[in-house]
């Protein structure tokens, strides 16, 4: 796979990274189903990430984390 597309955990690292707080691989997940990253399917169900999107996005310091608020 060429370096434009990373794995969700990764995404989960270089988002916390940029927001300065850990965000959570379920945030990264509503982020997805949100259309603010782009993806793309494998066979046997592998899901990637595109490196652009993941780069650009940021997130609140009051969001992203395991907490009742990403339970809504």
């Amino acid at each position: 796979m060429s370096n434009n597309w990373i794995t969700t955990a990764e995404a989960a690292a270089t988002i916390s990274k940029n927001s300065h707080h850990t965000v959570s691989l379920h945030h990264v997940q509503r982020l997805l189903h949100r259309g603010k990253i782009r993806t793309r399917s494998m066979q046997g169900g592998m899901i990637f990430l595109k490196w652009s999107d993941v780069q650009t996005t940021r997130v609140a310091a009051d969001t992203g984390r395991n907490n009742h608020a990403d339970k809504r």
